[in-house]
């Protein structure tokens, strides 16, 4: 049995992040993958098509290891990683509409029915859309809901030492409570926040080298506290800190919410150096999860050493589903819990959850979109995707979902061409 992949094309939407689709051919059947964003990514699986058109998709495992050695004279990890991942979930998708199963039967079947989803709300408000480079954006369907328009050429990134710091009434704990309570009466289990804000104490010289103040600690404490009342003892809460605190800090801070039963901390330290990551998990009982910065089995293996409970590989960006699947089984040698990052669309929030009911250490599935009016949208699936917490797993073939094309082409970044 052959099935000939006979084109590759890639387009943009934009979400909340600007979401990246690849559609692999063969023929007139096709599948649909997405990438996690990254600068001139349509670009990048353009490059990389001659080598794929022509193979054979039941031998996917041999185009991916294909893939991986034409990228070795860019520097293999990074962006080009982005579109294999993207290309690898299309051909799944592919895959399982020509044999009629789903894709959690080509990862060796499933675990569960359902898969558990936390909700990332970012703060006391939602997080607002970015771009690839991590500037703030204003997508159409923000317009269209009334936001005002809040792009620039320069400016801060959202996230990291660099970013801008502003405190307002949606970093207090008055906020974090209430979100927190909004989002357990919506259904979900468990809820995520941010610890990387501004607080009423923040002070510039302090953030550039990463170190938080006494004052700083105690606000952030606070917000954990907030967080925990909001949901109870009945749902979990889990925290964010996006790599921007130094090593001393991020004990300092991890050993203050210790006595709010946090499911996990994320991200405490840069991403570049596992050992820092042990430095950290080993000073405290607050499990410390990490892993959407890193790529295929070596780096996730390496930091599967460091001492984090949690892992959270990004599948749309660290290699695909069968690249994680082989970095879950190192984790269960390990005991350590899988909980895919994802801010992706639908598509590659299914994606995700086929690779969490396949894997039997499965923790839970982020999902970043609950107040983005478009990201429902863009499936065709016929049911709500997300309800009450959970992902449903069906015996549809392949993803199990279609991509809404008409109205992905209305919110493309560009021209809309799969």
């Amino acid at each position: 049995m052959k099935l000939k992949i006979t084109d590759v094309k890639a387009a943009t939407v934009e979400g909340n992040y600007q979401w990246t689709f690849v559609k692999v051919y063969a023929g007139d059947k096709y599948g649909v993958g997405e990438a996690f964003p990254a600068p001139q990514l349509e670009n990048v699986v353009k490059e990389y098509a001659p080598h794929v058109v022509g193979e054979d998709a039941f031998e996917l495992r041999k185009l991916m290891d294909k893939l991986r050695w034409a990228s070795i004279p860019s520097g293999a990890w990074g962006i080009s990683y982005h579109a294999f991942s993207a290309i690898e979930i299309a051909v799944l998708d592919l895959l399982g509409k020509e044999l009629n199963i789903p894709v959690y039967a080509l990862l060796g079947g499933k675990f569960r029915d359902r898969v558990r989803v936390y909700v990332d709300t970012h703060a006391g408000a939602s997080l607002e859309s970015m771009s690839r480079v991590l500037l703030p954006t204003t997508p159409r369907w923000a317009k269209e809901a009334g936001a005002e328009a809040q792009e620039g050429t320069g400016g801060a990134p959202v996230h990291g030492r660099a970013a801008a710091m502003e405190y307002t009434d949606e970093y207090s704990p008055r906020s974090y409570k209430s979100r927190a309570k909004a989002m357990k009466d919506d259904g979900f289990t468990a809820v995520k926040f941010d610890l990387d804000v501004p607080t009423p104490y923040t002070a510039e010289h302090a953030q550039e080298g990463g170190s938080l103040t006494n004052k700083e600690v105690g606000h952030l404490s606070e917000l954990v506290e907030a967080a925990r009342e909001g949901v109870g003892e009945g749902a979990d809460v889990l925290f964010d800190l996006h790599w921007k605190y130094d090593v001393s800090s991020s004990i300092s801070l991890a050993r203050k919410i210790e006595r709010f039963g946090v499911m996990w901390l994320e991200d405490p330290v840069p991403p570049e150096n596992p050992r820092l990551l042990r430095e950290v998990a080993s000073a405290t009982t607050v499990p410390i999860a990490s892993g959407e910065n890193h790529y295929g089995r070596y780096q996730l293996g390496e930091l599967l050493d460091s001492g984090v409970r949690v892992i959270t590989p990004d599948a749309p960006k660290a290699g695909g589903l069968l690249e994680c699947l082989l970095v879950a089984q190192m984790a269960a040698m390990r005991e350590v819990t899988v909980s895919p990052h994802n801010i992706s669309s639908p598509v590659g929030t299914m994606a995700q959850a086929h690779l969490a009911a396949a894997i039997p250490n499965a923790g839970v599935l982020e999902f970043h979109g609950h107040d983005v009016p478009l990201w429902p949208r863009l499936a065709k699936r016929g049911e709500s995707l997300i309800r009450r917490g959970y992902i449903e797993m069906t015996d549809k073939p392949g993803l199990g979902i279609e991509l809404d094309e008409k109205t992905a082409a209305r919110y493309a970044l560009g021209e809309f061409e799969l």
